[in-house]
């Protein structure tokens, strides 16, 4: 029932209105022939249950789940990002990306859609943790006017399910992910990234943990860091000097390479079974 017009819902009307009792033989609707409904009604429900059919159901393997997600990148990459104004068909398609990758629930999925995925091969870059317990996606959304210029997303394992969660450091492109075991028996999970910043390369580790059911940053750098960062720019970088952060031995060494114009020689860390350090303070 709704209230009528200008009327607030719930109070009565100040006019004594009667309920006329209507006259149900002389409705033309019951009139309408009764083989006719018998051929009509399941017409309708015929267009409803296509209507609901529209809604595609969640992709039942991880191959069929890398193919939806490359019907609509390749939907998004025919979007012009020229224009300084925010589209709403780019914005449409970034939110059904997102709806997809939520959709992904059997644990397995994980490990089926990195054997499907092949680096530089869609519009979208996907890694997985070693134990097969933490998958990352990311993308560039088009989206730059917004300032939403990239888009993470983070699955892991809870046994029965998987959680979908987003990355508390800022968006980049994450190409793998290194893991290491504590003295503790705690793993962690180190995410490496890069984003192309228009004059030269931005690369960053970042530190996460599974704690209670949660995907948590670790204090696991230097001076209780949970993220280490080193810019390259085009111009200034020696073509002989390796670009990023070199992760080694299983996780157990980062290699920091030597900066154009920097003093300091290259570095390196070393997990200690509970962080990392300066190699030369390993045993300290």
């Amino acid at each position: 029932m709704y209230a009528p017009e200008n009327q607030e819902f719930g109070k009565s009307s100040t006019n004594n209105t009667k309920m006329v009792p209507r006259t149900i033989g002389k409705s033309p609707v019951l009139k309408f022939p009764t083989f006719l409904f018998a051929l009509v009604l399941p017409l309708f429900f015929m267009v409803g249950c296509s209507g609901s059919d529209q809604k595609k159901a969640p992709a039942e393997s991880g191959k069929e789940l890398v193919a939806s997600l490359d019907r609509l990148f390749e939907e998004l990459s025919t979007e012009d990002t020229n224009s300084s104004e925010l589209s709403e068909e780019v914005v449409q398609l970034n939110e059904k990306i997102r709806r997809t990758i939520e959709n992904i629930r059997p644990t397995g999925q994980l490990s089926e859609i990195a054997e499907s995925y092949s680096k530089d091969a869609h519009g979208f870059s996907f890694t997985l943790s070693q134990d097969k317990k933490l998958g990352i996606f990311s993308w560039h959304t088009k989206m730059d006017a917004s300032g939403n210029k990239i888009k993470n997303m983070a699955l892991y394992d809870q046994g029965d399910r998987l959680e979908v969660s987003s990355l508390l450091s800022a968006p980049i492109i994450f190409e793998k992910i290194h893991q290491v075991e504590s003295y503790k028996g705690q793993v962690l999970y180190v995410l490496q990234g890069k984003d192309d910043t228009g004059v030269g390369n931005f690369f960053r580790l970042d530190a996460y943990t599974l704690r209670d059911g949660l995907l948590e940053e670790a204090p696991a750098f230097p001076n209780n860091e949970s993220s280490i960062s080193i810019a390259q720019m085009d111009q200034e970088t020696d073509p002989s000097v390796p670009l990023g952060f070199k992760v080694v031995m299983n996780g157990s060494r980062i290699l920091i390479p030597e900066i154009q114009g920097d003093a300091n020689e290259a570095q390196s860390l070393a997990f200690n079974g509970k962080k990392y350090v300066p190699e030369d303070q390993l045993d300290e």
